[in-house]
């Protein structure tokens, strides 16, 4: 591959990323909730094997790549009824709204 392809590709996928969630997708903590004990992932990896590398996607953005626990959901309200906040699988996970 060619440094224009990589270039353009590497453009491509810094606006992707750069997107905010949608109303659909966002979700805010539950009151009384905190993220006290969440740290960023350093390279992606965390260091309890309990925690997940994960993005979260808030009504104000998407956060940063941070160590949380593997029940990171039952902090977390989604901002439409009827959804429900999982977990998908990548590099890093991430915590969305789905449907229920």
């Amino acid at each position: 591959m060619n440094w224009k392809m990589r270039g353009l590709l590497g453009v491509a996928l810094a606006a992707v990323l750069s997107c905010g969630p949608g109303k659909d997708d966002a979700m805010r903590l539950k009151e009384g909730s905190n993220l006290d004990d969440v740290v960023e992932c350093p390279f992606l990896l965390c260091s309890n094997v309990d925690e997940l590398c994960t993005e979260l996607l808030f009504e104000y953005g998407r956060s940063p790549p941070l160590c949380v626990p593997d029940n990171i959901c039952e902090r977390m309200d989604c901002l439409e009824e009827g959804r429900r906040c999982v977990i998908f699988e990548g590099i890093p996970f991430e915590a969305r709204c789905i449907k229920k």
